[in-house]
C-alpha cells in the first residue's frame, strides 16, 4: 500500500508561467490578488512556481487554481485538464510505514494468565467505549455544500445551499442560517462584481466546528 503527496513540478514552463504572464499584464500583484481571493499568498507563489507541496491536500490545490485563473481571466476546460495533469505528474509515492513485530514471546498457558488477559480485555472494552462516547461528542460537525466551492456566476444572486446534521448551528459570512427539519439550508447571497468570498460554518453542541470556503466568481 502506499500513499501520495504533492511535490515540486520540473517544468520549467508552463501553467505557473502563464499565471505569472496573466497577472503582469493586468499589473496585480501577488499581495494584490492574495487579498482579492482571500487566498494565502505561499499559495498562490507555489501556483506560479509549480510547486504544491505548499497545498495539504490536492483538492485546495485544484480550488486555489481554479478561483485564481478565474480571477485572471484565464480559465478554461483545457486549461484546467492541463493543470490536474501536471498536478497528478508531480505526485510522489510513499511507501506506508506498518509496523510488525520482530519476534513472538512464547510462555505457558496457566489460570493466573488467562485471569489476567480477561482484565486486560474488559479494561481495553470499557475503555474502547468511553474513548468512542469522547469521540462521538468531539468530532466535528457533517457539512456538505451542493455544488463546486468554486463557480463562474452570471446573475448579481445566488442560493447557496447545504446539508448538516440535527442540533449543529450555520453560519455564511458571520450570519446565522436557519435550518430546515431535514437539516438542509438554503441562502441567498447577494453578489458583487468579480470575486466573492463565502464562508460557511457549522457548529456541534461540542462547539466544534467545520468551515467550507466558497469563491463566487460574478461576470460583469
Amino acid at each position: 500500500m502506499v500513499g501520495v503527496r504533492p511535490g515540486k513540478s520540473d517544468h520549467q514552463e508552463g501553467l505557473g508561467a502563464r499565471l505569472t504572464a496573466a497577472r503582469n499584464r493586468k499589473r496585480i500583484s501577488l499581495a494584490d490578488a492574495s487579498r482579492d481571493l482571500h487566498i494565502p499568498l505561499n499559495q498562490l507563489v507555489g501556483l506560479e512556481e509549480e510547486d504544491f507541496s505548499v497545498f495539504a491536500a490536492e483538492l485546495y490545490a485544484r480550488g486555489a487554481y481554479r478561483a485564481y485563473a478565474m480571477y485572471l481571466g484565464i480559465y478554461d476546460k483545457m486549461a484546467s485538464r492541463e493543470f490536474y495533469r501536471t498536478l497528478t505528474h508531480v505526485r510522489q509515492r510513499v511507501p506506508l510505514k506498518l509496523h510488525t513485530p520482530e519476534t513472538f514471546l512464547q510462555s505457558l498457558i496457566n489460570p493466573r494468565l488467562i485471569f489476567i488477559a480477561g482484565c486486560i480485555s474488559v479494561a481495553l472494552l470499557v475503555g474502547g467505549y468511553i474513548a468512542w462516547q469522547v469521540q462521538s461528542f468531539w468530532r466535528l460537525p457533517a457539512l456538505t455544500i451542493e455544488g463546486s466551492l468554486s463557480r463562474l456566476v452570471s446573475e448579481p444572486s445566488a442560493v447557496i445551499t447545504g446539508r448538516t446534521e440535527d442540533l449543529a448551528r450555520i453560519t455564511v459570512n458571520g450570519e446565522p442560517v436557519l435550518l430546515h427539519d431535514d437539516a438542509t439550508f438554503s441562502v441567498p447571497l447577494n453578489l458583487r462584481p468579480g470575486m466573492n468570498s463565502v464562508r460557511v460554518e457549522a457548529t456541534n453542541a461540542a462547539g466544534r466546528v467545520r468551515a467550507q470556503q466558497l469563491f463566487l466568481l460574478r461576470s460583469s
